[in-house]
């Protein structure tokens, strides 16, 4: 019998660790073949945008209003864009108003926000904005996020 000869060849385990090799290898170049022919690489690579901002606080009618205006930079997709009060209350996002409701038809719309364009935002029934506030505006686009400005309502 050949016993001694079956137990010292190793063969099997070599072509085995072979053929696992080969087929990891084969998934990463797939995985790194999809991420670019999805475009998903290309999105990641972009730099986040930079803009600058103005908020300016007043009171009308007895209810505090907020007046954000983009004054230069880069233009940013809506979709991307929201406003948050410094206890981390969203106040805009996409057109949707929480807390708070567009005022004198001053709203960021459309698809893209560019320079000039400024959100007018008055506060509901309850007390959103006092003095020493902070308000910020934040792009997100769920894999970067930046603060494109903000400023204290006084």
């Amino acid at each position: 019998m050949k016993l001694s000869r079956l137990l010292i060849e190793d063969d099997a385990v070599s072509s085995t660790i072979g053929v696992v090799l080969t087929v990891a290898v084969t998934v990463i170049l797939a995985a790194a073949v999809g991420t670019f022919a999805l475009g998903l690489a290309e999105e990641s690579t972009k730099q986040t945008p930079s803009a600058s901002i103005e908020v300016e606080w007043d009171t009308v009618g007895g209810d505090d209003v907020v007046d954000i205006t983009i004054l230069g930079g880069d233009s940013v997709k809506s979709r991307f864009v929201n406003v948050v009060h410094q206890d981390g209350t969203e106040l805009w996002s996409d057109g949707t108003t929480n807390g708070v409701s567009i005022y004198d038809n001053k709203k960021w719309g459309g698809d893209e926000i560019q320079s000039g364009d400024t959100l007018g935002l008055q506060e509901d029934s309850s007390n959103v904005f006092q003095s020493d506030d902070t308000v910020k505006v934040i792009w997100n686009n769920g894999q970067k996020s930046q603060v494109l400005g903000s400023g204290t309502l006084n």
